[in-house]
């Protein structure tokens, strides 16, 4: 790999700084690439990019003036046009004449005045963050929400204000990006409100309507500007606009997702590392719900942090249903869809040690969840819920996103286990703490259900399952339930419940009904029993009457899936115990409809997909 050189240019106004990294071989008619970066970064901060997509294109980084080792600008409120005239004399002087720009949150602004003013030279634009709103009235009052940047005191408190305040931009902490982000504050002082005063004043809507060259917007899934709905109102006012949702990284994903960033610019530039294609399914958004189609598509190269997995079999989930009929909502309207698979390494990013090709793996259904609490970034790094999922002949996922296979078990079974397996961990153990002879209430036989009553009877607890069926009933007793309810004949089943415990009630509730189920469910509890709250076969919504907690000593837990932590758990737990995941039934790939079906009739245990 060449490397990230350093260089400076003067221009009328000032000297640049930019980093280049030239490729050993480029095509003849491939155009290089310019980058601008977000503040209070500076160019380093497309590292990782340049990195990746450097063996395949030529890169220019600039340090946006005001920033890094660039020139201050002398005037005191330049405008976005501004920006844009300094970086195209600069490549004007470097004679480049045609190039394509990709850029990240306050650099969106700056290339997108550039693609107006000088749309002969701008072959495409990848957008990655962009304060999409009309109304200056309300651009004015969120420059003054951010506010300026910190007077320089005596006591310091203005490098602690500013680390303060970039740790709170960090929700998955990382103490690198912190100290980067904090420097970049403290140092180019004048250059953030210079440049924040800007982008704030431009009308951004205004000056995106002039852009002809093809546009993409790629954003991680968290970014401020994807959850604020901003995204949303673009892909509303221009429809042919691409639009694309990347993996968890709140502000930063040129450091914290190079690999999506780099997919999307390859994208847009026609560029392609691999030259062999693989298969991957989509979900594309109709009026009433998403269809599901095969398409063709370079085979993508992992980038740091990242494992290439070819994947033999994935397992169908309620949340992949309700995703497609749009009762489960997402933003993006094209992705791959499915959060459980199960496969072999085939390639590994540079800097993975724990992994290495050859290796049995499976997918972890949060990519960034090790362990401990769930923050918002670990959150929307689920698989398949707008970010890319696992429904491919190969998955690229996070080197802490996966885990091993048991040695004894078939990929179909590991499949089973992402989520319906480290859900019903998560309840039970994780958040219940469940102990021997404990008993356990199990709302239905589906994939969760029947993982948490295998669980339970293998901790030595008392599983008792409700179920419309009887023949359900009686199958689930042959996975170690004790006693079996049909709700249909016995409607108020929670009396039941008190008769087989002898009035005392369960100490665990595994709640998958809903609104139809709850008050039941806590009516079923013992006294300091735990409510463990995870679907809504039966509607979202119901209540919870406080009073019989409060007197009761009783706990309710939302459970959103697990960590990895959570899933490698219940992994070695039911191999030490000899348990293996219930299979209703599988499919070939070319059947997926009919397991869809199945789904919706009611399956007892996982439905699985053999790719």
């Amino acid at each position: 790999m060449p490397a990230i050189l350093s260089h400076y240019i003067n221009i009328p106004d000032g000297q640049l700084h930019y980093r280049e990294l030239r490729p050993l071989k480029v095509a003849e008619d491939q155009l290089p690439v310019i980058l601008l970066h977000r503040t209070p970064a500076c160019s380093s901060s497309f590292e990782k990019v340049m990195q990746i997509a450097g063996e395949h294109l030529h890169m220019i980084a600039f340090d946006t003036p005001g920033f890094g080792n660039s020139f201050v600008p002398d005037k005191a409120s330049p405008e976005t046009t501004d920006y844009a005239n300094w970086f195209l004399s600069a490549l004007s002087m470097l004679n480049i004449d045609r190039f394509h720009l990709a850029a990240h949150h306050s650099g969106t602004h700056f290339a997108t005045e550039m693609a107006v003013l000088a749309p002969q030279k701008v072959a495409s634009l990848l957008l990655s963050g962009v304060i999409y709103e009309p109304d200056a009235a309300k651009r004015k009052k969120m420059r003054a929400d951010i506010g300026d940047a910190p007077v320089i005191d005596n006591a310091g408190r203005y490098i602690t204000d500013s680390f303060t305040l970039m740790k709170a931009l960090c929700p998955a902490y990382d103490a690198h990006l912190v100290h980067t982000e904090t420097l970049g504050a403290i140092t180019h002082l004048k250059g953030r409100n210079q440049a924040f005063d800007a982008i704030y004043n431009q009308d951004f809507p205004a000056v995106f309507s002039k852009v002809t060259c093809p546009v993409m917007i790629a954003q991680a899934s968290d970014d401020p500007l994807t959850l604020n709905g901003m995204l949303e109102t673009i892909k509303k006012d221009h429809p042919q606009v691409k639009t694309r949702i990347t993996g968890a990284a709140f502000l930063a994903a040129p450091e914290k997702q190079p690999g999506d960033f780099c997919r999307a610019l390859f994208e847009l530039t026609h560029t392609t590392g691999h030259t062999m294609n693989y298969t991957k399914y989509l979900y594309q958004r109709q009026d009433d719900s998403f269809t599901l189609s095969a398409v063709e598509s370079p085979l993508p190269s992992p980038g740091p942090g990242e494992v290439l997995i070819k994947i033999s079999a994935v397992s169908l989930n309620r949340r992949d249903a309700s995703i497609r009929d749009l009762s489960y909502p997402v933003q993006a309207d094209e992705f791959v869809p499915f959060s459980d698979a199960a496969g072999v390494v085939v390639e590994t990013g540079s800097d993975i040690t724990q992994w290495k090709a050859g290796d049995r793996v499976t997918s972890s259904f949060f990519q960034q969840w090790s362990g401990g609490r769930l923050n918002l970034t670990a959150m929307f790094s689920a698989l398949g819920a707008g970010a890319n999922g696992v429904l491919a002949q190969y998955a690229l996922l996070s080197e802490e996103g996966v885990v091993a296979t048991p040695a004894r078990w078939s990929d179909e079974q590991a499949a089973c286990t992402p989520c319906a397996a480290t859900t019903a961990w998560r309840a039970l153990v994780t958040l219940g703490n469940i102990q021997e002879g404990d008993t356990v209430l199990v709302i239905g036989t589906g994939g969760v259900a029947t993982f948490a009553v295998q669980i339970a009877a293998a901790k030595g607890a008392v599983p008792i399952v409700i179920s419309s069926s009887d023949e359900k009933l009686a199958q689930v007793k042959q996975l170690g339930a004790a006693h079996g309810i049909n709700y249909k004949s016995t409607p108020e089943w929670s009396e039941e419940v008190r008769k087989i415990t002898n009035g005392a009630g369960v100490n665990h509730v595994v709640e998958l009904g809903g609104a139809g189920t709850m008050a039941q469910s806590v009516a079923s509890l013992a006294i300091d029993g735990h409510l463990a709250v995870i679907g809504a076969l039966d509607g979202f919504g119901g209540t919870i009457d406080v009073q019989p907690l409060i007197f009761g000593a009783l706990k309710a837990s939302a459970v959103m899936v697990g960590s990895r932590a959570d899933h490698e758990a219940v992994l070695n737990f039911m191999s030490e115990q000899g348990v293996l995941p219930l299979i209703d039934s599988q499919f070939d790939i070319t059947d997926i409809e009919a397991a869809f079906t199945k789904m919706n009739t009611g399956a007892f245990g996982k439905i699985v997909i053999r790719l």
